[in-house]
């Protein structure tokens, strides 16, 4: 397949090698680097950009061939005449010159390593005397002639080594080359293979390419299927890496089956002098006590040529070499080598590789081992545990089926993951049934005693934070005895307690919740994916609270300490940053971690947690959207958080309430805005959310309510939290038109840390100063506004918009001319407003009279002003 490969991530070195040509005291420049890094193409681009300038060009190719012929390179300038070598040199020298400009003459030798003896004399002869300037190659690793290293001694000619292109650059190439750039399994495969090479790249791309495995699809280049390293990809790699002795290859193929692979367990498997070999020809690597292969594409060669026996004889080799324990990653990596080699198989080995597995979130791993296991004769236990990691795939059905078919005598074991959690969460969640979950935990609640009924207490407690059921929650766990829960139990406990006491704002008992968590996962590899949900509620309940620096630092942390880690958490992680983000108004960072996701599908595959979690992140980015202004999206992610909602949550029917109640009001719908933050406060108020209620309520303040003073005092009172206390400020400053108390609360708000609400607070300052006549103040305080509103990301509110108004309007009376400038009728904005048509017609009066304006048109006029 033609395809056009651009020069790309070389602009710094093209340009310096330009300069250097023009450089007074320097006669050229010499690229040395591994084979296929892009030194060639780098000098024939120099050499048309010289040729462009008005340089004479002369190109001297070097081979293995020319290297043993005398002139080899040089033979397009060699004569029939005879004579002594300099005489040669001399006349080959001026056939090269003849016809150039004086100092405008070019010499580009590629594989410059590779000229002749007497080449090698005319390219020195042409750049000692300054007749010429020359841009060489040299590959690195090969030895170079004696004349040209004196060239750089005596700084006549510059070195530089050309490295392999980085990542994002050899992404750039891609992207340039298919019209496209590749996704993150493209580019992860080809830097894989590569290393960035260019020679590699183009030569694998057009393989692939012409297989069809490598092709644009919705957008991106995508690489489908196992790649077969092949044909003359498969001859180019073998014919730099060269002859290799059998030993040697015996440390590749070893390798190769189990990379990294341990140094240790190396010195077992192959002879000392052959590992060294392996690594002077830059075959395998070093990084501290593991080996790695140095040369990918090379070991795919040899994986399929290999041949299935010889694979699983290494394999098993490796693995006994392995010998007993070690950490989760070590336990997975011996148990699919055992599973995949020609050793008879071990139940306990597989399984204990199975939930070694599990707590590395690879489930589709984890399963394939624990159904070995079941297959190889493990009691129960094996079968309970893989229909748990199916579930934890979103794969209910096969769950279900694991269940039904796993031994009905032997010890399943006393920990929260045994048969009637898992049915129980089956329906709870994989088929969105939560009267069915209740029905099979009541039921065995019935029966159970001891520790099994401790562990489905704590699911019945996480069914009942789902519900919403806050104080049920903690009475709940007060029926638990911590002690007969195991470590993993002990986490999933703290779910819902942090949950429970995060909506009461009772900050001291999240934190106690949180440190025993941390002890608890301590102590078990397989509550790995715990640490996703526990930091979303702890980062929520110090959000909720108002303690939002707080929580950015905890959905930071938590962030970084998932780089290089599983993908599923990293998504997770993400989110719950873009949570914390919006707590904070920045919308600009909200959106970023908080990234579209029109087909809710996507999220199949990427773990329980981020699957069930993307409906309640969904309804923040509708909300932030709102308060950008960008209402048809917001609308669009609402409807996709809806449809996706499991039945089952409830606890956050609030916040669905609050995404609502900003996307009305961004439509111009005021009332409907209040009511919906109303009606959220309500819902908080029935779950016994008191932490949630206060925010609700701010919210409705930020929209102009004027009632909720009375209520966020009662809640101060109650929660005592930082935000409950500034709420009740804010709320009694509103209904009491108090400009500067308005003014106080904006700044307490952005020490706090909501920038969003400090912006609302300070419009509505601006708003209560001008009706009180005070024109520099109102000016003063739509200025900050302003300034709190570029700060969110260009945030926008009602308060916001109508802060800017020249005229002292009552609250209605902004609204209605809002809604005049959008060209809305006097009977559409009184169906928006509640209102009678006389009334609408009234307010305009008014309104057109304050402004010094006639009519409709003078209103609709002053506010695009």
């Amino acid at each position: 397949m033609s395809r056009t490969w651009p020069l790309a991530g070389r602009d710094d070195l093209l340009d310096e090698v330009m300069a250097v040509l023009e450089e007074s005291g320097v006669s050229g420049l010499a690229l040395t680097g591994g084979a296929g890094v892009g030194k060639s193409r780098v000098a024939w681009e120099a050499a048309e950009r010289a040729a462009a300038r008005g340089w004479t060009v002369r190109r001297i190719s070097a081979t293995a061939t020319s290297q043993h012929v005398p002139l080899g390179a040089c033979a397009q300038w060699t004569d029939d005449v005879g004579g002594g070598e300099a005489a040669l040199v001399r006349r080959v020298g001026e056939a090269v010159v003849a016809g150039s400009d004086v100092g405008r003459l070019l010499l580009v030798v590629d594989d410059a390593h590779l000229l002749d003896d007497l080449s090698v004399l005319v390219v020195k002869h042409l750049v000692d005397s300054g007749t010429a300037r020359v841009v060489m190659t040299l590959r690195t690793g090969e030895p170079t002639p004696a004349a040209l290293h004196e060239l750089g001694k005596n700084g006549h000619v510059v070195w530089r080594e050309v490295m392999t292109l980085s990542r994002e650059r050899m992404d750039a190439v891609l992207a340039a080359a298919f019209g496209a750039p590749p996704d993150g399994g493209c580019s992860a495969r080809f830097w894989t293979l590569t290393g960035g090479n260019m020679l590699f790249v183009r030569q694998l791309a057009g393989q692939e390419a012409d297989a069809g495995r490598l092709a644009v699809a919705d957008g991106a280049l995508r690489w489908s299927g196992d790649v077969v390293v092949s044909g003359s990809l498969a001859d180019l790699v073998e014919r730099q890496v060269g002859a290799l002795r059998e030993p040697v290859l015996e440390v590749i193929d070893t390798i190769a089956v189990a990379e990294p692979l341990d140094r240790r367990w190396l010195s077992l498997l192959a002879e000392q002098d052959a590992v060294e070999e392996a690594e002077q020809r830059g075959l395998i690597r070093l990084a501290g006590e593991q080996v790695y292969l140095g040369h990918p594409l090379f070991a795919e060669i040899r994986r399929t040529r290999c041949g299935a026996v010889r694979l699983a004889r290494l394999r098993g080799r490796v693995a006994t070499a392995m010998g007993e324990g070690g950490s989760a990653a070590v336990l997975v990596k011996r148990g699919l080598l055992w599973l995949e080699s020609d050793l008879a198989l071990r139940p306990e080995l597989l399984a204990a590789a199975g939930g070694a597995a599990n707590s590395l979130l690879d489930f589709d791993l984890a399963e394939r081992l624990f159904a070995a296991a079941a297959e190889a004769g493990v009691g129960p236990r094996a079968h309970v545990l893989r229909a748990w990691t199916l579930f934890m795939m979103g794969d209910g059905e096969s769950a279900d089926d694991v269940l039904s078919q796993a031994p009905r005598q032997g010890e399943v074991g006393p920990g929260f993951r045994n048969e009637v959690v898992l049915r129980a969460s089956n329906e709870l969640w994989a088929k969105r049934n939560p009267e069915k979950a209740r029905q099979i935990v009541e039921h065995a609640l019935m029966t159970e005693t001891g520790e099994r009924r401790a562990q489905i207490l704590v699911f019945r407690a996480n069914q009942l934070a789902l519900a919403g059921r806050t104080l049920e929650v903690l009475q709940t766990l007060e029926q638990v005895d911590d002690r007969e829960l195991d470590p993993y139990g002990t986490a999933m406990a703290c779910i819902p307690r942090c949950m429970a006491h995060g909506d009461l704002g009772q900050l001291d008992q999240v934190a106690t919740a949180i440190a025993v968590s941390a002890r608890a996962l301590e102590a078990t590899i397989e509550g790995a994916h715990l640490h996703g949900p526990l930091t979303e509620v702890h980062a929520s309940a110090l959000a909720v609270s108002g303690r939002i620096g707080e929580a950015l630092a905890v959905a930071q942390q938590f962030a970084r300490s998932q780089y290089g880690r599983d993908t599923t958490m990293c998504y997770v992680a993400q989110q719950i940053q873009g949570m914390a983000h919006l707590a904070a108004g920045d919308l600009r960072a909200a959106l970023e971690h908080l990234p579209a996701q029109p087909d809710p599908s996507c999220w199949s595959g990427r773990g329980f947690h981020a699957t069930n979690s993307f409906p309640r992140f969904e309804l923040m980015r509708a909300q932030a959207l709102a308060r950008v202004g960008e209402v048809d999206s917001a609308e669009r992610a609402l409807a996709v958080a809806r449809e996706c909602r499991p039945p089952a949550y409830h606890y956050y029917d609030s916040a669905d309430l609050i995404a609502e109640a900003w996307i009305a009001a961004a439509r111009s719908r005021f009332g409907d805005a209040r009511a919906l933050a109303l009606t959220a406060a309500d819902v908080a108020r029935d779950h016994q959310q008191w932490a949630r209620e206060v925010w609700c309520l701010q919210t409705a303040v930020q929209l102009d309510d004027t009632d909720a003073a009375e209520r966020l005092t009662e809640l101060a009172e109650r929660v005592g939290t930082v935000r409950a206390t500034v709420a009740a400020q804010y709320a009694e400053a509103l209904s009491s038109d108090d400009a500067t108390g308005l003014e106080a609360v904006s700044e307490l708000w952005e020490s706090m840390g909501d920038r969003l609400a400090a912006a609302d607070a300070a419009a509505q300052s601006a708003t209560s100063h001008r009706r009180a006549g005070r024109a520099g103040s109102a000016t003063t305080a739509a200025g900050r506004a302003r300034h709190l509103a570029a700060l969110c990301g260009q945030a926008t509110s009602p308060a916001i918009v109508t802060a800017e108004f020249s005229a002292p309007f009552t609250n209605r009376e902004r609204e209605i001319v809002v809604l005049v400038a959008q060209g809305l009728t006097n009977r559409q904005i009184a169906d928006i407003q509640s209102l009678s048509v006389r009334t609408v017609e009234s307010h305009i009066y008014r309104a057109s009279n304050k402004a010094g304006v006639t009519g409709r048109a003078g209103l609709g006029a002053l506010a695009d002003t």
